[in-house]
């Protein structure tokens, strides 16, 4: 009995000693843990993906959040969910261990609600325009993260990192069965035997962008439908110095008055548009 107590003690300091001695260790293996588990689960689980398709005679309406930041989880997601609308989210699959990026359980929340979790690429790289077999193998490598972690339904929709890509790019992408590519100001379409464009008008809400030009274009589609990919970053009050941050406040005005005009516009997430 006595052992067994000394044991125990040897046991419990030595749990001790490895959280102060190894913290960082400690918290990937907890996370490590927590993901196989998220996994787990969503294996098991059937998603309903069977939603309504776009309405040609209405504005289609995208609200993207590029990167995946915590703050989309933590303040644009309760919004949308108040107005019973969903959202795109093109993932960074290296960033979700960073504190100000959305986890991989908070992506599965999302993805179990029915939002779209996109391919951005594993890490985002910067400078690397140049080098498209690079770039490939990063979207390679972000499709086969997503999908073994069964949230890579649409991991086959790639969204450029920085917006402009590489011509030689296209048909790499093609041949590796990719869907399509979303650039800064248009998407390409990739799974027909043509590469075509798909008509959209990309507004990047930026910090200063007010809600009056906002409506300003909406109110310009009544009678004239389009389709509009509205792309942000962090839902923030204060501003970051980069104009990557828009308010909560001023989300909720844009949203709502979308909503309040439902026989004009239909929002929509970013598979929706090629059903």
């Amino acid at each position: 009995m006595i052992s067994i107590k000394i044991n125990l003690k040897i046991v419990i300091l030595s749990i001790l000693v490895a959280l102060i001695m190894y913290p960082k260790t400690i918290e990937i293996l907890m996370n490590s843990g927590k993901s196989i588990y998220i996994a787990k689960k969503l294996s098991g689980v059937t998603i309903e993906r069977n939603r309504t398709a776009a309405v040609v005679d209405k504005t289609r309406i995208v609200f993207m959040f590029d990167d995946g930041w915590k703050s989309v989880y933590t303040e644009a997601y309760g919004i949308l969910e108040k107005y019973n609308y969903i959202g795109s989210v093109p993932i960074i699959p290296s960033r979700t261990v960073e504190k100000e990026y959305m986890s991989y359980e908070q992506l599965s929340e999302l993805y179990l609600q029915g939002w779209d979790m996109l391919n951005h690429s594993y890490s985002h790289k910067e400078n690397i325009y140049d080098n498209s077999d690079a770039l490939l193998s990063d979207f390679n490598r972000a499709r086969k993260w997503m999908k073994n972690r069964y949230i890579g339904i649409y991991s086959g929709m790639v969204v450029i990192p920085f917006g402009e890509i590489n011509p030689f790019l296209i048909g790499q992408l093609k041949d590796a069965g990719y869907l399509s590519v979303r650039t800064s100001d248009n998407i390409i379409i990739l799974n027909k035997s043509e590469i075509e464009y798909f008509p959209i008008t990309t507004i990047n809400l930026l910090t200063d962008v007010t809600v009056n030009e906002v409506k300003d274009i909406l109110t310009k589609t009544f009678n004239e439908p389009n389709t509009i990919i509205f792309i942000l970053h962090r839902i923030e009050d204060i501003d970051d110095g980069f104009d990557m941050t828009y308010r909560k406040d001023k989300l909720e005005e844009i949203i709502k008055f979308i909503d309040e005009h439902r026989e004009k516009y239909q929002i929509i997430t970013y598979s929706q548009l090629f059903q």
